[in-house]
């Protein structure tokens, strides 16, 4: 199937089984935080909020459970790339975001891509700018959003496998 590597499924099975396998995390506490300083980065909530998670989950668990049960991660470039979204953007016609991509596990024993999350840090006078991705198709634009979005994650995926996994640890 040409078109296979735009389905969520494979988006999924390559952040298990790609080049990269090592940064996806189990979801511990809830709601996720950055670290980094809101001083210099803006607002530590992340925008996944309970309320858009468990719209994406369904009724038949609650978002506490699913954490509890072990059934919702996060491949979380956030904080690690933040540092230097400013940097990358001031060169250009480029652009880096730091982002967090939440996942599900299904009862088939697969992981379901949920919604990524895209952030800048206030620079230029401008205040943090966050944005979450969903796959839902309320608009004509929100497929191509979805890709755009999952994109950019990919990339910050080998990204960190190239630099953090082989060059810096």
């Amino acid at each position: 199937d040409k078109f296979l590597w735009l389905s969520d499924g494979e988006f999924a099975r390559q952040t298990l089984a790609g080049l990269n396998p090592y940064c996806i995390q189990l979801v511990k506490s809830w709601p996720l935080k950055s670290e980094l300083n809101p001083e210099d980065y803006g607002p530590q909530e992340s925008g996944f909020t309970t309320e858009l998670v468990q719209k994406l989950i369904g009724s038949s668990i609650t978002v506490e459970e699913a954490i509890a049960q072990k059934k919702l991660f996060v491949l979380d470039y956030h904080d690690i790339l933040m540092q230097y979204v400013e940097k990358v953007r001031s060169i250009r016609w480029t652009t880096l975001y730091g982002s967090r991509t939440l996942f599900f596990l299904n009862s088939d024993d697969t992981l379901e891509p949920l919604a990524i999350e895209l952030t800048r840090p206030p620079m230029d006078g401008k205040p943090q700018w966050k944005k979450v991705y969903t796959p839902s198709i309320e608009h004509a634009t929100d497929i191509w959003l979805w890709r755009l979005a999952k994109a950019h994650v990919l990339a910050h995926d080998s990204c960190v496998h190239q630099l953090v996994v082989h060059w810096y640890a």
